[in-house]
């Protein structure tokens, strides 16, 4: 994840969690809560340059005095001081602001993105191994929330949603993917508890019951499909999506098209793999979908 600046070596910062900056590999130890802020304030800009008073609002929640520029240099000189000689590199001022100058790649945020698209995009296309290994590479980037440091703005928000919700799709099509795999005890243990966290997703319903009756337990394939029905209606009155009883009518028929696909789908070493693919394809075997 790390990327370099100049001659210089790796410069890393994550905020996936409390903020934290490494240059040369080695943790900043970020000198109190202003100077985190203020990274987090420019680590959400995505490499924008972001206004003195927009960083003021961040640090201060307000204009403080009306002048928020001297006070804002207070804080990005106590953060320049930590980062040490690099900071000249990182943290760069121009005629609109202040902005962290670090590559996509040197930032959790952006690496987190890049690995579950590409988890997906190989699932996707059969290679479930490297699926596997992309989307669990992405999940371990997963420390907390995003941002904590900067409050609740409707920005944040919406930006904090986004993450958690494509963190909630990396975790159903990991085990999507490990179905696929074979890897179906490990699936089934992973999504019960996936329901209980998260318990109005379908997918991860939809997933659970696959691989209970690939485990030959068809019976309790179908007590999990009648829960989340009664979820649902319940909680927020709703009935299952067209998956979920598209599922079910196949689990009553005994549909063996459920289990193996004749012609395994391809993973990153070339040997079989079976199982469900990404939302919109089913999480049935290729051959189903194409009749």
């Amino acid at each position: 994840m790390a990327g370099t600046l100049g001659h210089g070596g790796p410069v890393v910062c994550r905020v996936l969690g409390p903020v934290e900056i490494d240059v040369d590999g080695v943790p900043v130890d970020l000198p109190g809560p202003r100077p985190r802020q203020l990274l987090a304030a420019l680590s959400f800009a995505s490499g924008a340059s972001v206004p003195n008073d927009v960083l003021a609002g961040y640090l201060w929640g307000r204009v403080p005095h009306g002048r928020p520029s001297p006070n804002v240099r207070v804080v990005v000189h106590r953060l320049r001081a930590a980062l040490g000689p690099r900071a000249g590199q990182v943290l760069v001022l121009d005629r609109c602001g202040y902005r962290l100058a670090l590559p996509p790649e040197c930032t959790d945020q952006d690496k987190f993105g890049a690995l579950v698209g590409t988890g997906v995009h190989a699932l996707l296309n059969g290679h479930a191994e490297k699926a596997v290994t992309t989307l669990t590479d992405g999940l371990a980037l997963w420390r907390g929330q995003p941002w904590t440091e900067l409050g609740d703005s409707p920005e944040l928000l919406g930006a904090r949603t986004k993450l958690s919700e494509l963190r909630e799709l990396a975790v159903e099509e990991l085990q999507a993917a490990r179905l696929a795999c074979g890897d179906t005890a490990g699936a089934v243990a992973a999504l019960s508890e996936a329901v209980i966290q998260t318990p109005y997703r379908e997918r991860r319903w939809e997933l659970l019951a696959l691989g209970l009756f690939r485990s030959g337990r068809q019976a309790d394939a179908l007590a999990q499909l009648r829960k989340v029905r009664q979820l649902l209606r319940e909680e927020i009155g709703v009935e299952p999506g067209p998956a979920l009883r598209d599922l079910e009518r196949r689990l009553l028929d005994h549909d063996q098209g459920l289990l193996l696909p004749r012609h395994p789908v391809r993973t990153a070493t070339g040997s079989p793999a079976t199982g469900p693919l990404v939302r919109g394809f089913r999480a049935y075997p290729a051959e189903q979908r194409a009749g």
